[in-house]
């Protein structure tokens, strides 16, 4: 590698990036020619599939209105998780596969599910929550993300418009618990986490339900209304008897921003803790890859390069990268298509080799839908069925092929 050369990870390359060089041999790869430029976001993507980083040529690229980003650091990825934490990071690995823990993630969403129920019904009613009955709610989920994340991944697909507020809630949860299970925090505080994401948006149940349901951008008056749910969230927390001060100080912060644009104290950087940037994190993650009242859902994928696109300025960059992570470049989720034409989605990653999931087919090259779902594991799998080698072509949208994906995650 020449000085003029810079290594640089996937999720940092920009359009006009000139690669010089891969992190693996050229004839592993289908390119042609050692060294291009990157004309568009597609070949970003598919660059994806053959390297987990790459070498670019300072004095070739053309990057308009950003900067070339500057080299990795020499710390080791754990020793990027201490500096977060501020601990020695754990390192968890899964005791099942994703078929083995799916059942019993099943059973612990469920679990999870009613939970948030009583909560907002016991909100509603006025009643004082009880720390043992959350606790009892959360912890399975917690136990099922530290055999296995990706089962629980999958399952934060299932939702409806309609629940958004319940659903959001459960997803929130299990995202604060998937990452804080990679950053390796102990158990207590992967509970600390699930419950403090399930309660961050617990104040919105004393809000009037048209202004929640509200289709239309909230006019200045509204938007302060509907930003005292933060207020409200820490009210309700601080009630319940045996909550730990890193849950109130996560509700309480789940809407600051890393610039100090967020609220409500318009804190900045590291006066946010770490909780409360966890939460926030997936708080925006979730609420993208969701339909709402005013917004439809767009792919895992796309909510990916959105929050990479605001880091740094909403959200610190570290813990975005290290988010990145937990759902990988296509996330648990993702409808995809294959290079043979065959369409599935991301079911579960594995833990080294990010961009060789496992994936559930529903069509096959002629667009026409299997009788039955079937997993295939791109890490094993090599070639497609058309004998060349098999790769993520890219993500797609629901609504091309017509593809009804509440019937996927069951």
């Amino acid at each position: 590698m020449s000085l003029e050369q810079v290594k640089v990870r996937l999720p940092d390359l920009l359009v006009g990036m000139y690669v010089a060089q891969l992190d693996r041999p050229w004839l592993e790869t289908p390119y042609k020619i050692q060294g291009f430029q990157i004309k568009s976001e597609d070949e970003i993507a598919e660059l994806g599939q053959y390297a987990e980083y790459v070498y670019i040529d300072v004095t070739k690229s053309k990057v308009v209105e950003k900067e070339t980003p500057k080299p990795d650091s020499n710390l080791t990825d754990a020793e990027k998780k201490q500096v977060l934490i501020k601990a020695k990071p754990l390192s968890y690995k899964d005791n099942k596969d994703f078929d083995a823990e799916l059942g019993s993630a099943l059973k612990s969403h469920t679990i999870l599910t009613k939970g948030v129920e009583d909560v907002m019904a016991d909100i509603a009613n006025q009643e004082n929550l009880k720390f043992p009955v959350l606790q009892k709610a959360v912890t399975p989920m917690v136990e099922s993300v530290i055999r296995n994340p990706d089962a629980f991944s999958w399952l934060t697909m299932m939702k409806t418009k309609d629940d958004y507020t319940y659903n959001h809630s459960v997803s929130s949860s299990i995202w604060a618990v998937a990452f804080g299970r990679n950053l390796g925090l102990p158990k207590k505080d992967l509970l600390s986490l699930g419950l403090g994401a399930l309660l961050f948006d617990a104040g919105k149940m004393k809000l009037p339900k048209k202004l929640l349901d509200n289709p239309n951008r909230y006019n200045p008056t509204e938007y302060k209304l509907v930003q005292k749910h933060v207020d409200h969230s820490v009210e309700i927390v601080k009630s319940i008897e045996g909550i730990t001060d890193a849950v109130v100080d996560m509700v309480a912060t789940h809407h600051e921003r890393h610039n100090g644009s967020g609220y409500p104290r318009g804190l900045k950087g590291d006066a946010i803790p770490l909780f409360g940037k966890i939460a926030g994190l997936v708080d925006c993650y979730d609420a993208l890859i969701s339909d709402r009242s005013y917004a439809s859902a767009i792919s895992p994928h796309d909510a990916v390069r959105k929050l990479y696109d605001w880091s740094n300025i909403d959200f610190q960059l570290e813990l975005v990268e290290q988010f990145i992570q937990v759902v990988g470049i296509y996330p648990v989720g993702t409808l995809i298509e294959l290079s043979d034409g065959r369409v599935g989605a991301i079911v579960a990653h594995h833990r080294v080799w990010r961009l060789k999931p496992k994936i559930m087919l529903i069509l096959d090259k002629n667009k026409k839908p299997y009788g039955d779902f079937k997993i295939i594991d791109t890490y094993s799998i090599k070639l497609g069925e058309d004998g060349r080698p098999l790769s993520i072509l890219k993500s797609i949208d629901p609504g091309l092929y017509g593809i009804d994906t509440k019937q996927l995650y069951l």
